[in-house]
């Protein structure tokens, strides 16, 4: 039985892949469709994880129970395996992939492999508990899964370069722009649901010092090593930036003053314990000032509370000239 392809959906589809910036903006567009689109199936749309080693499902339509794992890998897929369509008629009697669950109430499934480029990116799966039906589908899930890959794989390459943009090349650190456009975004969904927005502001201490002790490759060595370390000592939400020639700026989302205080000042200690050696030589104590501001404590804007982060730096950085 041939299923009618439904032109206009599919082509929906296309254009809202086409203009997605985000796994998830991908997520939300695409399942609505493919409940449209096959009706009276369940299925799954799977990405391939950066290390190629995992696929994760992004998307899951139908009211039916899903046949398949959430999490496999690519060799318990047969279509990934063999580079085209895996169609199971029935799934007590046929060769199965192994990511479907044998004790499942489906009568079909129906693995396409999402390809871009010559390189897998993910897979579509479908489930039917109605003999016949899927090889109806087949060419539209054929269809899709080419779409949908192609935008898959568009998606990563837009979202590489966007990385590439917003990195300062010496620290890996996201830059200046980044963060005061991130700033600007947390203020804004605190409006709508309100949570505290804390800033740390760190700068090397006697920078200019250590400009006439070291040379320069020995100074951007040492920034390149403080790039390193401060993204292992925050949360995968926070966010890290070089906001100076040696200041660094950090962002934490959902986190009153008094966290961000304390934080800081175990972020100061650790920077101190670091031993950083440059062409087998020590470069010397690093010690860094720090300057701590809270969004509403300390201001309403982005600029009024980075201000306040100089402001606390300042002081800080007069009282450490006081007590040397």
């Amino acid at each position: 039985m041939q299923i009618n392809i439904n032109p206009p959906v599919l082509e929906q589809l296309i254009d809202l892949l086409q203009s997605c910036f985000s796994v998830e903006e991908v997520r939300t567009a695409i399942e609505p469709l493919m409940e449209q689109l096959f009706p009276n199936e369940a299925g799954a749309i799977y990405i391939m994880s950066s290390s190629k080693n995992l696929l994760e499902a992004i998307a899951t339509w139908g009211s039916l129970p899903l046949s398949s794992d959430p999490i496999f890998t690519p060799n318990e897929c047969l279509a990934l395996k063999r580079g085209q369509a895996h169609l199971a008629e029935d799934t007590h009697h046929c060769l199965l992939c192994q990511h479907i669950r044998k004790n499942s109430l489906s009568v079909e499934t129906l693995c396409v492999p999402m390809m871009a480029y010559g390189e897998p990116v993910g897979v579509l799966s479908i489930t039917s508990h109605k003999r016949g039906k899927i090889a109806g589908i087949r060419e539209l899930a054929e269809k899709v899964a080419k779409y949908t890959g192609l935008a898959l794989v568009n998606l990563k390459l837009r979202e590489t370069i966007k990385n590439q943009s917003f990195r300062d090349p010496l620290t890996k650190l996201y830059h200046r722009r980044y963060l005061e456009e991130s700033l600007e975004r947390e203020l804004h969904k605190s409006k709508h649901h309100p949570q505290s927005v804390g800033i740390i502001l760190l700068e090397v201490d006697h920078f200019e010092h250590l400009n006439n002790s070291l040379d320069q490759a020995a100074n951007d060595f040492l920034l390149r090593e403080i790039g390193l370390f401060l993204p292992q000592k925050i949360r995968a939400s926070d966010i890290a930036c070089r906001y100076g020639s040696q200041q660094f700026l950090l962002l934490l989302p959902d986190v009153p003053l008094t966290v961000t205080q304390n934080r800081a000042e175990q972020l100061r200690q650790a920077i101190e314990q670091l031993s950083v050696e440059y062409r087998g030589k020590l470069v010397g104590s690093v010690s860094i000032s720090c300057g701590v501001a809270s969004f509403p404590e300390n201001g309403t804007t982005a600029k009024e509370i980075i201000q306040a982060a100089q402001t606390a730096l300042n002081q800080s950085q007069e009282l450490r000239m006081l007590h040397i």
